[in-house]
Formats: C-alpha cells, sequence, structure tokens
C-alpha cells in the first residue's frame, strides 16, 4: 500500500537531519558571534578612547610646562597650544575613532546578516529536495503499484482464458462435430476444404453434413465463402437443377463426397 506523502519525506529527511541539524546549529549561533564581535569593536575603541584622552592630557601639561618655563602667561599659552592640539590632533583623532567603529559596527552585522541568509537558503535547499524526493517516491510506488496490480489482472486473464481453453478442449471430443468445433477442418494439398470427424478419420462434406444434421446447402454456401471453389461448382450445380451437371460440377460433387445417383437433364 502507497504511503503518503508525508511519510515518505519524512522517511528521506532522516537522511539528511545531521546536515540540517549544522545549519541550524550555525544559524542559532550567529547572534552570539554578533554580540562577542560588537563586545571586542566596543571594547577595542574603548581603548583606542583612553589612549587618545591620555595623549590630550599630556599635550595638555606640556602645554602649560613649555609656557611656564617660557616666562609666558601661564593660562593663555597653554590655552592657545591646548585650543591648537584639539583642533588640529585631537579632532581628527576622535572623528576618525568614531567613524572605524562605526564601520566595524556595521561591517559585523552586515556580515551576520549575510551568513544568515547564506545558512538559511541551504537549510531550505535541504528541505525542498527532502520534499522533492519524498513527492517523486510516491509517484514511483503509485506507479509501481499500478503495473503490479495490471500485471496480477493480465495474469487472472491468462489464468481464465487456459482454463476456457481447457474446458473446451475436454467437452468438445465427446461432442457430435459441428461446423468450426468439434470436427476439424482446412485447406488439403489438393485444394479444397476437408473435414474430420471426432475421431479424426477424414470424411467428405456431405458425410459432415449427414452427422451434424446441417443443411448441405448452408455448409457449400460457408465454404464458398471461404474461396473453396468446389463448394462453389457444387452450389451451382443443386441451384441450376434443370440441365446436366458439368464435368467440373461432377467433379466437385465426388470431391464433396455428394452422390450423382439419378442425377440427369431435367425438363
Amino acid at each position: 500500500m502507497v504511503k503518503s506523502v508525508e511519510e515518505y519525506t519524512a522517511e528521506i529527511s532522516r537522511s539528511s537531519e545531521n546536515a540540517r541539524n549544522a545549519l541550524q546549529n550555525q544559524i542559532n549561533a550567529i547572534e552570539g558571534n554578533l554580540n562577542n564581535t560588537k563586545n571586542r569593536i566596543n571594547e577595542n575603541y574603548d581603548l583606542q578612547q583612553n589612549q587618545l584622552n591620555n595623549q590630550k592630557n599630556q599635550a595638555a601639561s606640556a602645554a602649560s610646562m613649555h609656557a611656564g618655563n617660557s616666562g609666558g602667561s601661564f593660562g593663555g599659552a597653554a590655552n592657545i597650544a591646548n585650543k591648537k592640539y584639539y583642533e588640529q590632533t585631537f579632532v581628527p583623532a576622535q572623528a576618525s575613532l568614531n567613524t572605524n567603529r562605526n564601520q566595524s559596527l556595521d561591517s559585523a552585522e552586515s556580515q551576520a546578516s549575510s551568513n544568515r541568509l547564506s545558512l538559511e537558503s541551504q537549510l531550505a535547499s535541504l528541505l525542498d529536495n527532502d520534499a522533492r524526493l519524498g513527492l517523486q517516491r510516491y509517484y514511483d510506488e503509485q506507479e509501481r503499484e499500478r503495473q503490479e496490480a495490471a500485471r496480477q489482472e493480465q495474469l487472472r486473464l491468462q489464468r481464465e482464458q487456459n482454463a476456457l481453453a481447457r474446458y473446451a478442449a475436454s467437452s468438445s471430443a465427446a461432442k457430435t462435430p459441428t461446423w468450426g468445433r468439434g470436427a476439424e477442418y482446412g485447406y488439403s494439398d489438393a485444394g479444397g476444404y476437408y473435414f474430420h470427424d471426432a475421431n479424426g478419420n477424414l470424411i467428405s462434406a456431405q458425410k459432415y453434413a449427414d452427422l451434424t444434421g446441417e443443411n448441405l446447402n448452408s455448409i457449400l454456401q460457408r465454404m464458398a465463402q471461404g474461396g473453396d471453389f468446389n463448394a462453389s461448382r457444387a452450389l451451382a450445380g443443386l441451384n441450376n437443377a434443370r440441365r446436366e451437371l458439368t464435368d467440373e460440377e461432377r467433379s466437385a460433387f465426388g470431391t464433396l463426397g455428394i452422390s450423382t445417383d439419378g442425377w440427369g437433364r431435367r425438363a
């Protein structure tokens, strides 16, 4: 009995279960891997930010010491130096640091999304393939059962035909010969039909008619329709009784075993 499509698909899916589980595990791990990557990016950013802040503080201290040693105004010279450092060094470095961090986060997000899409596509492909194979298996089994049913039906019909043939063969031997059944007939080497009785003995058409009780004229007509020239000539003789038989008709009568005793021209 053919199973359902779902049952065949489930059977086939067992062979791809390990591959599907591996893909699903990778998909499940994407979010955690992304968070770890973001944490590393932020930790690196914080480290670089601290280094940049330390460099700014060191620059401010150096500017103050330089102003003091030069005998200039401590506050004014230091402020000018700090402003110059801030605008020319710190701000560009801070902007670059922020840009790098944002780009790294965006790249990590994009890569995670691309990985997820690729893995989900592979997983979907496995599932689609399992479904396709399950459907194909279902149709193959249906066709196999159809062919088997047809084969069994052919065997059944053959058994019935053989049984009928055996029955016909066994029953015909016990019956009086009839046209085409129980008596054998065909063309002789010399041309024309021949007849056998139930025992296989050659008999004439007249004898065949006597045994079966069938009208001789009817037998001759069927023989003539089958192409027997003797039957055609004999019919001509039987149906045209106002003249004497021709030599061909007499020969046909003799071949078919039809007596010509007392036959002559009739008025």
